[in-house]
């Protein structure tokens, strides 16, 4: 079995992975000629990070990115702030 990916970001290209590591071939379609950085840095949510981890990527990542001590929580409309969100080990451990 052969299963096709549209997309070489983040999904397309952890989806390949997880399926390779299952034992099932992938053909990913990505119209961009070259996979390269692209506007900002992304955030991935801890979920994330954990499944990403699950597939072996953990040094990479831990080589790559920064974590974020906390979330600030801000009114829109006043700027006020709200609440503060802990983060780091504080939330893995969570």
């Amino acid at each position: 079995m052969r299963i096709g990916i549209v997309g070489g970001g983040i999904a397309g290209l952890t989806s390949a992975l997880a399926l390779a590591k299952k034992g099932v071939e992938s053909v990913v379609f990505e119209r961009a000629p070259a996979l390269e950085e692209v506007g900002a840095g992304i955030q991935l949510s801890p979920n994330a990070v954990r499944a990403l981890f699950s597939l072996g990527l953990s040094s990479a990542l831990n080589a790559i990115a920064s974590a974020p001590r906390s979330v600030k929580v801000h009114d829109g409309l006043t700027s006020k702030l709200i609440a503060t969100i802990p983060l780091g080990m504080t939330a893995e451990k969570r």
